[in-house]
């Protein structure tokens, strides 16, 4: 005991370390706990299927369609309209328009969304949340054996004095 209060100064960088890794922990907890990570569906499986990733962004480059999305929003009803077109600008009148809508602060609440056509190569959908902030529209379509995919980002206004899934928004 005599040498521990004679060389107390020892303790000091134990004192230091020990204080900076609580800091970190408690960092890392308050960033984490009751927020959800907003993690990759089959993350594992998208990473194994890379060479079809790749064929998709070569039969992408081929094709060269132009997807064009807006969103309006009256409240928590989120109206998408996608137009897709050509290099040209030309319509593409596709069979099927499929878009996955994913508010990036709260990943887990993704919607997929198929969308009508309401005119050639114009399609709307729409689809309900209060979440607001910055939104990732992941777009597919298709046409006869052809498959385009692209994504767009848009932000979306919080809707306010909705119940519910709203308390989470931006």
């Amino acid at each position: 005991m005599k040498w521990l209060v004679a060389n107390r100064w020892v303790l000091v960088p134990v004192l230091l370390l020990s204080l900076t890794v609580g800091i970190a922990v408690a960092t890392v907890l308050s960033a984490v706990v009751g927020h959800p990570l907003g993690m990759e569906p089959s993350y594992d499986r998208k990473a194994a299927a890379w060479d079809e990733e790749r064929a998709q962004r070569a039969t992408n480059d081929r094709l060269r369609w132009v997807v064009t999305g807006e969103v309006e929003s009256q409240g928590a009803e989120r109206t998408l309209r996608v137009v897709v077109e050509d290099k040209h600008a030309a319509r593409i009148d596709a069979d099927t328009v499929v878009v996955e809508c994913i508010p990036i602060r709260a990943a887990e609440s993704r919607q997929a969304l198929e969308l009508s056509r309401a005119a050639e190569g114009d399609f709307q959908g729409t689809f309900r949340s209060a979440l607001g902030g910055q939104w990732e529209f992941r777009v597919e379509v298709r046409r006869g054996g052809e498959r385009y995919t692209d994504s767009f980002r848009r932000p979306l206004a919080h809707a306010r004095g909705v119940a519910g899934e709203g308390a989470r928004g931006g």
